[in-house]
């Protein structure tokens, strides 16, 4: 009976080891204030550019696409720069087997002195020098993330699971 209990105690702790699955992503994400239902005072800022320039770079499988592994380089560039926006962003890609590898080196910039519009920038917003932040946001595709974890988990619940048997028999 002893037995049969250390079999059920491996049995259960094969398929939590099994089941266990961890997914991270990083999200940039903005969104432009004008539209309807919107009432929002034009605010001005400043962007305080470093001269000294931040690599940043990120590996995935070659089913992601292309575009999210450039957005989590220049998530890691502005990371290890401490920065808000990267200015002039610089891409190098490399795919080999069934990897993507993104290196991303441009200048990490921060937003600073936020202001109310004044009369003496009405020159500035007249001119058309405005700039919209680009949104990204990854893209999962759940079927092979779930595919891929289902597979490794099973292995590894089953290989405890032998391995609870060879302990006890």
């Amino acid at each position: 009976m002893s037995s049969f209990k250390g079999v059920v105690v491996i049995f259960t702790i094969g398929l939590s080891i099994g089941s266990c699955a961890v997914t991270k992503t990083n999200t940039t994400k903005s969104m432009d204030i004008y539209g309807p239902g919107v009432i929002q005072n034009p605010v001005i800022v400043d962007l305080e550019v470093n001269e000294n320039k931040v690599t940043g770079t990120a590996m995935a499988k070659s089913s992601v696409s292309l575009s999210t592994v450039k957005q989590a380089a220049v998530t890691d560039a502005l990371k290890k720069s401490n920065a808000d926006v990267l200015v002039e962003p610089s891409f190098e890609t490399i795919t080999e087997k069934r990897r993507t590898t993104a290196t991303v080196t441009g200048y990490p910039a921060n937003y600073k002195n936020f202001r109310s519009v004044e009369e003496k920038d009405l020159p500035l917003l007249e001119s058309g020098i405005l700039q919209k932040a680009d949104v990204h946001e990854p893209v999962l595709s759940k079927a092979k993330a779930k595919k891929g974890l289902l597979i490794g988990g099973v292995g590894a619940g089953i290989l405890a699971i032998i391995g609870g048997f060879l302990i006890f028999f």
